[in-house]
């Protein structure tokens, strides 16, 4: 008799058992059911956030094409044909959509370890008068998208950086700019944005164009910057969480 009740209470307890394995296996497979559902969020709120602020170029194609093998006489232009006159290149401004480049110039914060930040002007002419901007201005004749971005940093900032990546392109409207008159107002441009990055040891030197400029951390609060910068700072967020910081 005292073997059988061995012999039951082995078996009692080897069904505990099971019963307790097997409730186990469920509540793990419940766990992971429920992280893989929260996984599965969380991707999917990170991919539509850069999704919608995808759109950046390849790094290093600034989307030149050249009809001809020849290509320093595409782009060897004297500066007779890159400066115009005062009052024919007013009336461009009121009556054609100028072509422009935007620079997101951005530097290694050189006494904050890890901290990347982006330049930014305050503008002292129209168009966009008085907003914290990005640097940038009209293209020439025979300039490619780069070339036109080294220049106009060099010349609005005083600094010298590489063009790496075309962010995007944008057709902007203004309500005024520096060649309106009484009848004619505003202008539009067709931007096209730029990611410059800084060369070390640059210093900032203002042109006449801008009152005053300051760094931006990208790792800070951008929301509140003008939409046209903030569009920009996104694109190269989404781009470097993606394929990875530069």
């Amino acid at each position: 008799r005292g073997e059988r009740y061995n012999t039951r209470e082995i078996k009692m307890a080897s069904s505990f058992v099971k019963q307790q394995s097997f409730l186990t296996t469920c509540i793990g497979a419940a766990a992971f059911a429920a992280g893989y559902a929260v996984a599965s969020l969380w991707q999917k709120a990170y991919r539509k956030k850069h999704r919608d602020s995808a759109g950046a170029s390849v790094e290093g194609e600034d989307h030149s094409m050249f009809y001809d093998e020849d290509i320093v006489s595409l782009t060897s232009i004297p500066d007779n044909r890159k400066f115009l006159p005062s009052d024919f290149y007013g009336q461009m401004v009121r009556d054609c959509i100028i072509c422009c480049v935007d620079c997101v110039v951005v530097r290694n914060n050189p006494f904050k370890k890890n901290t990347r930040e982006c330049l930014l002007v305050e503008r002292s002419d129209e168009p966009a008068k008085g907003l914290w901007w990005l640097p940038g201005g009209r293209i020439f004749k025979g300039e490619t998208f780069f070339t036109a971005a080294l220049r106009k940093t060099q010349e609005e900032t005083g600094v010298e950086g590489r063009a790496l990546q075309v962010l995007g392109v944008y057709n902007t409207f203004f309500p005024r700019s520096s060649w309106d008159t009484e009848t004619e107002k505003g202008t539009q441009t067709v931007n096209v944005v730029v990611f410059v990055e800084l060369k070390e040891g640059s210093q900032v030197i203002l042109d006449d164009t801008s009152e005053r400029y300051r760094w931006l951390p990208l790792d800070g609060e951008i929301e509140d910057e003008d939409k046209y910068v903030y569009v920009q700072l996104q694109r190269l967020e989404a781009w470097n969480a993606t394929f990875g910081s530069q």
